[in-house]
């Protein structure tokens, strides 16, 4: 039997644990982030992103560094990963996570940040930013109706006269808006999927959900991001139901953006 004698110091590949609090500020505690004088540098992932943070990295407990990312600093709506400036990625560790369940936030702005491992193991903070919000609660089927139900809601803003949820198609331009109710920001509706499929549905459709609080409010995207799964896509799996023309199931896109997919009846 061998047993490991590595400290944190002497680690190669830095290795980050995360503490999240309510307020959605990330302390990092790194194993092997190298010289003292080193730096944890956020960057956001996309080909014409150029955002950074940089935090500085103090001496902590037990050989390891830590730097703190305060809620008060601005991170654009994306993923974020993190490594040490002019070195390696940082490494995913454990995730403590607990301050994130079941929030209910005051603030019209809503700012969420969850550290996730990516699929090679990697750190990253996937960011939304939202103001107003929509946040999608209980999802459930009409099977009498051949509708999805849909209950959540709205931060930063409350339901006025002729509020509607809107189905978008994602691949064209048709919109097929149902009526909403509810009082202050709780909203709920009930969406026939048969009548957004117009005709016998041969390839899939992705229909996006939005929220429009008033007849003169704009939309408002219905996602479910108050939480700490950073993508429900594969997680949060929805049952079928059945119209004439369709089979239809709410799902959550990669961005936890809420939509109703439809495919063929058959």
């Amino acid at each position: 039997m061998t047993t490991s004698t590595t400290s944190p110091t002497e680690r190669r590949t830095p290795r980050a644990d995360c503490f999240a609090d309510a307020a959605c500020g990330i302390t990092f505690d790194l194993a092997g982030a190298g010289s003292p004088d080193a730096v944890l540098v956020l960057k956001r992932r996309g080909k014409d992103a150029t955002d950074e943070v940089r935090l500085p990295l103090t001496p902590s407990e037990g050989g390891t560094s830590r730097a703190v990312l305060p809620s008060t600093v601005e991170l654009a709506e994306g993923h974020w990963d993190v490594s040490i400036a002019g070195g390696d990625a940082v490494e995913s560790g454990i995730r403590d996570l607990r301050a994130l369940l079941d929030r209910a936030p005051e603030a019209g702005r809503i700012a969420v940040r969850v550290p996730y491992p990516t699929a090679a193991g990697k750190l990253a903070v996937r960011c939304w930013v939202r103001a107003p919000h929509a946040e999608a609660g209980d999802i459930g089927l009409a099977p009498e109706r051949g509708a999805v139900t849909v209950e959540g809601r709205l931060y930063g803003g409350e339901l006025g006269e002729g509020a509607v949820a809107e189905a978008r198609l994602r691949s064209g331009d048709r919109v097929h808006e149902v009526p909403v109710t509810g009082e202050g920001g709780a909203f709920a509706f009930i969406l026939p999927c048969g009548p957004m499929a117009q005709e016998p549905v041969a390839k899939e459709q992705l229909w996006e959900l939005w929220l429009r609080p008033a007849a003169d409010a704009a939309a408002v995207r219905i996602s479910r991001i108050l939480d700490d799964i950073w993508d429900k896509k594969a997680i949060f799996v929805y049952p079928k139901v059945a119209t004439d023309t369709c089979h239809a199931a709410a799902c959550y896109t990669g961005d936890n953006d809420l939509g109703v997919r439809l495919t063929a009846a058959g």
